[in-house]
This record gives structure tokens, sequence and C-alpha cells, in this order.
């Protein structure tokens, strides 16, 4: 073999070792393009699936629960039952390229679905709202689009500071009575609603329960007596017929809001940061917060 054919054979294993140096650092590369190729997403929980679209793969995602109800789009979507337990076969039937759910762990789908060699991502289930930016980084890093999480994230801790800033003026935080269901579930210190509350310048009136969400009694809440109910379930004339309820201050002044889009604050997903808009500005509007303590004093 000649000098000059070493020479030719040598500069192309070069070649071929600077193209595999390349392509490792590539695949490797946490802020590389996402893939052209189209996938095939099945979400098993409704922030999820609100944050896929959000994301930009709303065109991607093939299965989604009975709940996943936003953006509209999410409907036309092939249902697989619930985020507990979904048909495995129908997602199966999908043929996924992955299934991202939250991590339960009552839950055995990741398990079953991983029997069947279908790939699975598990994010955590936020209870806060910094969980919830948590949530969003870990769907966009799964679907790599993680400049799109961190824009997104970005924006609502920008929005959130905005509205924290002008209830932090507030004279008073009136306390707020969460029913999220029937007949008196509540939520707690431990839950991004009630952390909602108070970023929109109220109090939840059981921010003193440790557990996310916890039924009460209606005689605890009547003794507490709260400024204002936040129902998303029972209308006004309901909560105003009931028994020892005509005392309450909220039943009492008509500060009583049956009209919330309960997914925006029971949903841990950018829209949380709507939905904490929005009361701040419901607060703001009945004006609590310009009653005297004189005036406040008659009432209790």
């Amino acid at each position: 073999m000649t000098s000059r054919t070493l020479s030719k054979a040598a500069t192309f294993a070069l070649l071929l070792v600077a193209a595999a140096g390349l392509l490792l650092w590539w695949r490797a590369s946490p802020e590389r393009a996402a893939p052209t190729t189209s996938r095939r997403l099945v979400s098993l929980a409704p922030n999820i699936t609100e944050t896929l679209f959000e994301l930009g793969v709303g065109d991607e995602v093939v299965g989604v629960t009975t709940y996943c109800n936003y953006p509209p789009a999410a409907k036309t979507r092939q249902k697989v039952g619930d985020f507990i337990n979904p048909s495995i076969e129908t997602i199966a039937s999908l043929q996924p390229d992955l299934v991202l759910m939250e991590k339960w762990t009552s839950s055995k789908t990741a398990r079953r679905l991983g029997q069947l060699g279908l790939p699975c991502e598990e994010t955590i289930s936020p209870m806060s709202l910094a969980e919830v930016y948590q949530q969003i980084s870990e769907v966009g890093k799964a679907v790599h689009r993680q400049p799109e999480a961190e824009r997104l994230i970005a924006e609502m801790k920008r929005r959130v500071e905005a509205v924290r800033a002008r209830a932090s003026r507030l004279a008073y935080h009136p306390s707020v009575y969460v029913e999220i269901d029937p007949p008196s579930w509540t939520v707690g210190r431990g839950s991004y609603t009630s952390e909602a509350i108070a970023l929109a310048g109220g109090r939840s009136l059981f921010d003193d329960l440790q557990r996310p969400a916890s039924l009460v009694s209606k005689e605890e809440v009547v003794k507490r007596n709260p400024d204002v109910i936040l129902s998303f379930w029972a209308r006004a004339p309901e909560i105003r017929a009931r028994t020892g309820w005509q005392n309450v201050r909220a039943v009492r002044q008509g500060w009583i809001i049956d009209d919330f889009n309960r997914d925006l604050l029971s949903r841990g997903t950018f829209r949380l940061v709507e939905g904490i808009e929005q009361l701040a500005k419901r607060l703001e509007a009945m004006g609590i917060e310009k009653q005297s303590a004189s005036v406040r004093g008659r009432f209790r």
C-alpha cells in the first residue's frame, strides 16, 4: 500500500471519529433541537395535557383521559379512561412513542405499561406552585421543549409576582372558605389552591390543616365565620339556605363566589396564574379591605 493510500485511509478514519464525536455530543446536549419526526404521545393527567399543548406539541397528542377538557382540541383526542386506572388496552392500541403521567405510589399503570414495552415518563404530582413549575419543566424535558418550558415558567413567575405585589398593599386579607366538592371538602395548607388564595390577597379558612384536601364539618365552617365563600359546586341559593349559615358573614354580606372556573384553581397548570389574577380582582372588587375594624367588630 502506498503512502498516499495510507494518508487517505488515515484522513477517512479521522473524519469518522470526528463525526461519531459530533453525534455523541448532539445526543447528550440538552439544548439540541427537537426531533422533526412526529411522535405519538398519550397523556394521563389533565394538567400534563394542557402543558403539552401549551408547549406546542398538541398535534402529537393522540390519547388523553376523560378529564382532559382543555384546550378544546384535547376533547377530540382518543379517551383512555381516568388517570388512576386507565385502559391499558386502549393505550397500547394507540401505539404511543411516550406515555406521560404523574407519579402516584398507589398506581400500577407505569409498571403495566412497562411490561408491554411502552415507554413512560412519570412527573411529579404538584402540590405547590413551585412543584407546578417543576412539572412543566419535567414535561418540557420529556418532549424536548425545554426552552419553551423555561419561557412559560418565567412568564408565570412574572405574573405571580405582579399579583403578589398588588395584594401585599391590601389593608385586610379576608378569610376564604373554599368548597371544592360535596358535602364540605376544602383545601388545606399543603395545596397550590390555598397558596393561590394567599397570593390573591386572601387567607384560606382552613390553612391550619396540613393535608392538601380535607372533609370538614359544616358546623366548623360556621364557627370560623369566613369573610368569603368560594364554591366550586354549590350555588349561592343552596348555601344561603343551609341551616345556621344565615349568620355567616360571607352569606350575610353576599360575598359568595359560585361562578368561578374551578379548573383555574384546582388544576396545577400554567392557567393557575390566570386563576390567581381573577380571584384577586374578585376579592378587590368586593371592597372587603375597606371595612373598618369597628364595622367588622359588630359582625363578629
